[in-house]
């Protein structure tokens, strides 16, 4: 049950509930103003709530020293008396945030994303020059007004000058948004906000996450690894002044970056301030105009232009007319020899034989109505004839057929509704209904499939929330049973399969602050969806740095066709097909072999590698596992031999070291 009451004010309804908070609108009776109300929850447990408040009153430190236009300002923070719980007291923004508008369907006009982004740039040149690094900047935390002024809040993993909360190796933010230096837990400054700036520009200007993936893993190798995509590629209305801008935001070295969001917001103000640039057909057409000027041959222009002619002072320049330009008209005594010629044409027909009919006179009316009245007269028999064909047979469908298609009709409505509305089960059996009647129907058909998928992603969503909640249920017990490395590998399993889950993400980072201030205790190393407790420096062994091993697959096949699958603790890290089938003469086909070569990342720490070889004739040939342990930075080579002729391969995984080591 919600409080009525909490320190002065006057609970009015719920926001909104997160991972470790509530947030409620709350009436404060001494000023006679409404506040959002941030308050811890109330159901944590006893042994986690000092943690949880110690981050919730870092984020009141962190935004309470900040009064910016473009930052929620905190207006108070406190304890409630009766009950001990902290709250932050904070500007109630009467709006939605940039992650909402996106999901809604929103779309963001160039000039409009640069200014969205303008405006959090210079809210975050601020909080840098006060010694503020938010380390969480998305679409989440960016609220839009009514009048349409952006607002950064949730300042709850905010990084102070002054603090010692984090340290290298901390894996804390949002995977999608994080920076390079942020994924392998180095130190992170105000660069790292502005890579993440740049991430959410992209995601305005295009609708889509420049670094996608389907888990931590795959979205810290891609973020880390991958160049970064042109904008304009994938929208080609995003003006290209956008791209150089976009770029430079998401360089993977941060010292190639804007090296402060100052610099970011000077060149979007200086993009959406730039006078829009016309294509030159857009541009009206000039010319000179030249009183009888005829056009110059291009190569008499070419050459005045190289070397122009400078007539001499004492010489006045011709006038130059149409007539002598285009053509000089002709002399008088040849048109008087082509008159004559006509003359004697003319006496010469005149003494030609005529028939007497050709030479009468003729009368124009009287011509004129015998050829209307034949012309009268051939319309009306064709028009008689006409209206004496038969008629043809009538096309019309019956009204049973017409009853019919019109229940086809509306029943493939009614499933493309059910479909937008998110029923799909009820859009499926529409369209299946339609489709008995009329199998050829595309849209039913079209409407059954996507039904069938949306169906199919929602089971597979359930699924994955269910192991999700099952593996953090897991953690919180083995946590209060003072068991947090065990307890870190279960919040990070839940992480792998939601990278979302923010409870999971919390539980995490108290595992770690828990390891870390632990005397002779455990370090958790956190890299994707892999997590693992190695001892401390005390202990028998070493704990590995943060990053990535490369790892480098190397079969030179005699056989033609098959594929050959490497699976990374259960997870397939290579699926590597490949058929050496080439074309010859005339296109028959001839069998070959060939070089079957991948080079992939893998998280530091220690694996199990499985590796298989599958023949496409023959069938699976063998398989082999390994567990080693990669250092961050190192090179693997797993090789395959398979002497030609025979089933059983050779498999050898060896660490590449470099020469002089």
């Amino acid at each position: 049950m919600d409080p009525e009451r909490i320190g002065r004010y006057e609970v009015l309804e719920m926001l909104g509930r997160g991972a470790m908070a509530i947030v409620y609108l709350a009436h404060d009776p001494i000023i006679g103003r409404k506040v959002a109300l941030k308050t811890l929850r109330l159901d944590l447990d006893s042994d986690l709530a000092e943690e949880f408040k110690a981050r919730f009153l870092r984020e009141a430190r962190a935004a309470g020293r900040l009064n910016h236009p473009g930052i929620v300002t905190v207006h108070d923070v406190g304890e409630d008396p009766e009950t001990g719980l902290a709250f932050i007291a904070m500007e109630l923004i009467e709006g939605q945030n940039l992650k909402e508008m996106l999901k809604a369907g929103e779309r963001f006009t160039a000039a409009r994303a640069a200014q969205i982004v303008g405006e959090v740039a210079r809210a975050l040149d601020y909080a840098h020059r006060m010694g503020v690094v938010h380390r969480d900047i998305k679409p989440a935390n960016i609220l839009i007004t009514p009048d349409g002024r952006a607002k950064i809040a949730d300042f709850g993993v905010a990084r102070l000058e002054s603090s010692n909360l984090t340290v290298e190796g901390q894996f804390i933010g949002t995977p999608n948004y994080m920076s390079p230096e942020q994924i392998m837990g180095k130190t992170v400054d105000g660069r790292s906000d502005i890579f993440s700036a740049g991430v959410v520009l992209f995601e305005l200007l295009t609708g889509e996450r420049p670094f996608p993936g389907s888990s931590i893993a795959e979205i810290g190798m891609k973020i880390i690894d991958q160049p970064r995509p042109i904008p304009s590629t994938i929208n080609p209305e995003i003006p290209r002044g956008l791209n150089p801008i976009v770029l430079k935001c998401l360089e993977k070295d941060r010292e190639k970056r804007y090296q402060t969001a100052g610099e970011l917001a000077a060149a979007l103000d200086a993009f959406t301030n730039a006078p829009p640039r016309r294509h030159t057909a857009d541009l009206p057409e000039t010319r000179a105009a030249v009183p009888d000027a005829s056009p110059v041959a291009p190569q008499a222009a070419e050459a005045a232009e190289t070397h122009p002619a400078v007539p001499p002072a004492s010489e006045a320049s011709p006038q130059v007319t149409a007539e002598t330009t285009i053509a000089r008209a002709p002399s008088q005594p040849h048109i008087e020899a082509l008159l004559g010629k006509a003359a004697t044409i003319r006496q010469w027909l005149a003494q030609l034989p005529m028939p007497p009919i050709l030479t009468r006179e003729v009368n124009t009316p009287w011509v004129l109505k015998i050829l209307g009245g034949w012309t009268a007269f051939w319309l009306l028999i064709i028009g008689i004839l006409i209206l004496r064909l038969p008629s043809p047979p009538s096309l019309a469908p019956s009204l049973g057929r017409i009853a019919a298609d019109h229940q086809l009709g509306m029943a493939l409505r009614h499933a493309a509704q059910s479909l937008h509305d998110d029923n799909p089960e009820q859009a499926q059996q529409l369209a299946r209904s339609v489709l008995d009647q009329a199998p050829a129907s595309h849209a039913a058909r079209l409407i059954a499939q996507n039904a069938e998928r949306t169906i199919r992603a929602a089971e597979e969503a359930t699924a994955k929330h269910q192991r999700a909640q099952a593996a953090i249920a897991e953690g919180e017990r083995l946590y209060k049973a003072r068991q947090f490395s065990r307890a870190a590998a279960q919040f990070n399993e839940a992480l792998g399969i939601e990278p979302g889950n923010e409870l999971a993400a919390s539980f995490l980072d108290l595992c770690q602050e828990r390891l870390r201030t632990a005397s002779g205790g455990l370090r958790i190393i956190r890299h994707g969806t892999a997590s693992r407790a190695v001892p401390s420096s005390t202990g028998v062994q070493k704990a590995t740095r943060p990053g990535f091993a490369h790892l480098a697959l190397y079969f030179n096949s005699p056989i033609n066709a098959g594929k050959v699958v490497v699976t990374l603790d259960e997870e397939t890290l290579i699926d590597q097909p490949f058929d050496f089938t080439r074309r010859v003469f005339l296109g028959f086909k001839k069998k070959g072999t060939g070089l079957v070569q991948k080079t992939v990342l893998t998280p530091s720490g220690t694996h199990h590698i499985t590796v298989r070889l599958t023949d496409r004739e023959r069938g699976p040939l063998g398989s082999a596992s390994f567990t080693r342990t990669f250092e961050a930075g190192s090179s693997w080579t797993l090789r395959i031999e398979l002497a030609k002729g025979s089933s059983q391969p050779s498999f050898y995984l060896v660490h590449a070291r470099p020469s002089g080591s």
